[in-house]
């Protein structure tokens, strides 16, 4: 199936409400959303509303920005529920890499398609992918319709006897040429993996590589207490203290995790604008900690949230991190005003789009026409009080299981909860069969 159809001239979407996450945080009861071509025309109130830029559809229900996922590894869909109980070192070593290291391009694209799916029909609009097999991934991105940023991973596999990170980072190069801007919806940067698995060498050709380029590059840092050990003993720094001397803080720079820093740590973030993935959700199912979020955004650094790897969350529903990340910032601060509920809405919307350098996750004039439709005839968002109570059912209560309709780029890829661009019978089967295959059971 494909999305690649083009987009309506233009259509007046009225609803009973929409929550726009703009600068004063309006929301509109009822409320009027134009979309014209890819981005956004009108919105605001019906009253004085200019003439429509098209066809008008009375929508109803609530109308929100599409939510961001700013760290993912959408192909493990293949791997999903798989060592279960072990801590990140192991979990990566014993179980996870050895499994990828039999996974090829058309297992990846099918693990693509499943997420992709699932990301989409819970509201999703845009993912920000770091995996392997980057050609196949990027191909099923432009496949299914969704906004992506795609990362290609960057290991050191010499001890597997592929060359180190170099082979990977030529593929990396390859793949940015290829498909950076694709479509109006795709682009690519560079993920180096993670401190520990790619060489001071490597990781400041690669930065490098990427600020030439302006490309994002996206990094796992400080996800568990002992992961900068190694570092430090090598170069006796932290990891960001290393980054910062190899270059790779000049450029647009996405740390992903972030649980283990020092007050130093965060003024290199703070100076570098370095924007931070927070994964509470796969934090905390690994055991690794709880990054912390207060004080990202007291800093005012950039902050959006992830699902991590279908394997480690184990769901790409970020709905769950919607919930979670100010929970778990509250109950670390025993303070309930420790994260607001616009906050919490904000990160997982415009704050992942800001994160990303991307002009998403807001519904106002000229951004990007991302947006989802939830359902506001359920008693999830019972009883309806004001608009502030609105946004605390939305953001508390309502969940992924309301939504109903997407719009990417102003193009229809959910409608009446059927997902247009993707068979998800074919998609069951493929990964069902292939996830065994890996597995070693079949």
């Amino acid at each position: 199936m494909s999305s690649r159809a083009p987009a309506a001239a233009g259509r007046r979407l009225v609803a009973d409400a929409v929550v726009t996450v703009d600068d004063r945080g309006t929301v509109l009861v009822p409320g009027v959303v134009d979309v014209v071509g890819d981005r956004l025309g009108y919105v605001g109130p019906p009253e004085g509303a200019p003439e429509a830029p098209g066809p008008v559809q009375q929508v109803g229900g609530l109308l929100m920005p599409g939510l961001v996922n700013t760290h993912a590894h959408t192909p493990m869909t293949l791997l999903r529920g798989a060592g279960d109980g072990l801590g990140l070192e192991r979990w990566l070593r014993e179980v996870v890499w050895p499994r990828e290291a039999r996974m090829t391009d058309e297992d990846a694209r099918w693990g693509m398609l499943a997420g992709a799916h699932e990301l989409l029909s819970c509201g999703v609009t845009t993912t920000c992918e770091m995996y392997l097999h980057a050609t196949a991934v990027a191909e099923a991105l432009l496949e299914a319709g969704i906004r992506g940023v795609l990362t290609p991973g960057i290991f050191d596999l010499g001890g597997a006897g592929q060359g180190g990170w170099r082979p990977p980072f030529e593929a990396a190069l390859a793949v940015h040429r290829d498909f950076d801007g694709a479509e109006g919806r795709l682009s690519v940067g560079f993920a180096p993996h993670a401190a520990y698995t790619v060489p001071a060498e490597g990781l400041a050709t690669v930065a490098a590589a990427a600020h030439e380029r302006g490309a994002l590059v996206q990094i796992h840092m400080a996800e568990t207490a002992t992961e900068g050990d190694g570092v430090r003993a090598e170069h006796g720094c932290s990891v960001p203290e290393l980054l910062e001397r190899l270059g790779v803080l000049e450029g647009r720079v996405l740390a992903a995790h972030s649980v283990w820093l020092s007050p130093a740590d965060l003024d290199l973030y703070q100076a570098h604008d370095v924007a931070v993935a927070h994964c509470p959700g796969s934090n905390a199912k690994l055991g690794s900690g709880v990054a912390p979020l207060a004080a990202f955004l007291e800093r005012g650094i950039r902050v959006g949230l992830g699902t991590d790897g279908p394997a480690s969350n184990d769901d790409l529903d970020l709905w769950e991190e919607l919930k979670l990340a100010p929970m778990l910032a509250r109950v670390t601060a025993t303070d309930a005003t420790a994260v607001s509920t616009a906050q919490a809405l904000r990160l997982a919307t415009r704050g992942g789009a800001e994160a990303l350098g991307l002009d998403t996750g807001h519904l106002v004039t000229n951004a990007l026409a991302d947006l989802v439709r939830l359902e506001l005839d359920d008693t999830r968002f019972l009883p309806f009080l004001d608009q502030g109570s609105l946004l605390a059912d939305l953001v508390w209560a309502a969940g992924s299981r309301l939504v109903t309709d997407v719009w990417v780029g102003g193009r229809p890829v959910v409608v009446g909860r059927r997902c247009l661009t993707i068979d998800e019978v074919e998609v069951r089967a493929e990964v069902g069969r292939r996830g065994r295959r890996l597995a070693g059971l079949g």
